[in-house]
């Protein structure tokens, strides 16, 4: 059979849609399928390009694998801006439609692709050739508009868009979800028929961090002794990121000068997270960008807490794909979200660390504070805990074969 991933991020972008769908693509072509991927040119998440590409209308490139890889010309977005990330949305949306109408036809497209408007010109143009599309949902639209205050949950915009997702949801083979949560919003609200709907959550691959490295190394390298109570953030800087709360929290500890925090990263609000960081004296804050791929597991490994903020009601719209990179490190996790979101959820059923109300610097303070005084031991189990259910629950292993026998079973419709 002919398979076609359509995804708006790729390898060797370091996101998690992007290593997802390239584990999808190279199942399927390990599995012996004809399998094409369309996709962009590599810019996660900083928003350039990256060094050995050129931007042009269509590149194609053949993996070892077998897959053959399109890429598609699109804006590049490196600020978190509506008309920024909607060009980038729209321009792909269309060079990537344009690729699937003309090319040859397959038996099913496998869809992570931009949400509403590339993934409606996407829907558009399967509809137009009859091919059976399996959606895969990351984030919920406009929901997570909505909860970042861009706009209200009442307003004709939000309507439209959540009618287009109505469509585009109902018009598929079948729908992936993250969480239950997802899937009750596509049940009730978008009427999306039980039979054409899976829950399968976001996965990592088990030996994404190396448990050999234990971190010290880079600590010793940064001149962060052991006396140091170590905090790490590690992930994209970006509008909902969420670290200039946690810097502002570091402002407040000015009693606790050997705790101290790396940010590792890049993203829009790297700039103003470093003039942030310049109004707390005694260099409590360091940063560490770029922060490349190889440089995972002793960034992770190194820290005595991993940190996750989220702003306002972010993490009710989606699940923080760096919480699994910092489950699986093995360190405990501090979370900022709400308390009924999955990623409170998921924190509280993996007993591996804690979740404080977002927004509020003055609580993630207090927190770091209190986890400061725990025995090193019971951090260390509280950790343990959380390497333990990534890989009970959200391993490659367990997710992506299901994710292949749906589109296997897509395909045969």
């Amino acid at each position: 059979m002919s398979f076609l991933v359509v995804s708006c991020v790729y390898y060797p972008e370091p996101v998690v849609s992007a290593m997802s769908s390239s584990q999808v693509a190279d199942g399927l072509a390990l599995a012996g399928h004809k399998a094409t991927v369309v996709t962009s040119f590599p810019s996660r998440p900083g928003g350039r390009l990256y060094a050995g590409y050129r931007r042009r209308f269509l590149r194609v490139e053949d993996a070892s694998s077998g897959l053959r890889i399109i890429r598609c010309l699109s804006t590049l977005s490196s600020e978190s801006r509506i008309t920024s990330r909607l060009l980038e949305n729209l321009s792909f949306g269309m060079t990537s439609g344009w690729r699937v109408l003309t090319m040859h036809k397959p038996n099913v497209i496998y869809a992570n692709t931009w949400p509403i408007v590339a993934m409606g010109i996407l829907a558009l143009v399967a509809k137009v050739r009859r091919v059976p599309v399996v959606t895969s949902v990351q984030d919920m639209y406009p929901e997570s508009l909505i909860e970042q205050r861009r706009i209200k949950d009442k307003a004709a915009t939000a309507r439209m868009l959540r009618w287009i997702d109505r469509v585009i949801a109902r018009s598929a083979a079948h729908v992936i979800v993250i969480s239950e949560r997802f899937a009750h919003a596509y049940l009730r609200e978008r009427r999306v028929n039980p039979d054409q709907l899976s829950v399968i959550p976001n996965w990592i691959d088990s030996g994404h961090i190396d448990m050999a490295v234990s971190g010290r190394e880079f600590r010793q390298r940064l001149g962060i002794g052991d006396d140091v109570f170590w905090v790490v953030y590690g992930g994209n800087i970006g509008v909902a990121s969420g670290v200039q709360t946690l810097i502002e929290a570091f402002g407040i500890l000015k009693d606790l000068p050997n705790v101290k925090l790396l940010v590792a990263g890049s993203g829009s609000q790297l700039n103003a997270c470093r003039k942030l960081a310049e109004e707390i004296p005694g260099d409590r804050v360091l940063f560490q960008s770029p922060w490349a791929a190889e440089e995972t597991s002793e960034v992770l490994r190194g820290a005595d807490l991993l940190v996750l903020p989220t702003q306002g009601r972010q993490s009710m719209a989606s699940v923080p794909s760096k919480l699994l990179s910092y489950m699986l490190a093995g360190r405990p996790v501090l979370a900022s979200g709400v308390p009924e979101s999955d990623l409170a959820e998921i924190v509280a059923h993996a007993n591996c660390g804690w979740v404080v109300q977002p927004d509020r610097p003055d609580f993630l303070a207090k927190q770091v504070e209190a986890i400061v005084r725990i025995d090193p031991s019971e951090r260390q189990k509280i950790g343990e805990n959380g390497r333990a259910y990534v890989l009970e629950h959200f391993s490659k292993e367990i997710c992506l074969p299901r994710v292949i026998d749906v589109i296997t079973r897509a395909a045969k419709l």
